[in-house]
């Protein structure tokens, strides 16, 4: 099963990477996906944003209304793989 969940990741990735317009990414998380995992995958890449400009992580619980539990899952995350993320999320 880890192959085949692997292979499917990457399918997942391969079809992200080929969408070119705002609105085709939209459409297709849409369909992809439920309105509480679309809301769940933006708080939590609004996480991780507020925690890369330096923003505590009572903080970031605060603002976003989240669990301070979900925002040190982001930080736990953030420690062990900073260096890829930064470049990666527009702030």
């Amino acid at each position: 099963m880890l192959n085949k969940s692997n292979n499917f990741k990457h399918d997942l990735v391969h079809n992200l990477a080929e969408i070119q317009t705002d609105k085709s990414m939209r459409d297709f998380l849409d369909v992809l996906l439920t309105a509480d995992e679309f809301e769940e995958i933006s708080i939590r890449l609004q996480i991780l944003k507020k925690l890369l400009k330096g923003q505590t992580q009572r903080k970031v619980a605060k603002v976003l209304g989240v669990g301070i539990a979900t925002v040190t899952r982001g930080a736990a995350e953030l420690k062990v793989k900073k260096a890829k993320v930064e470049g990666m999320i527009k702030r």
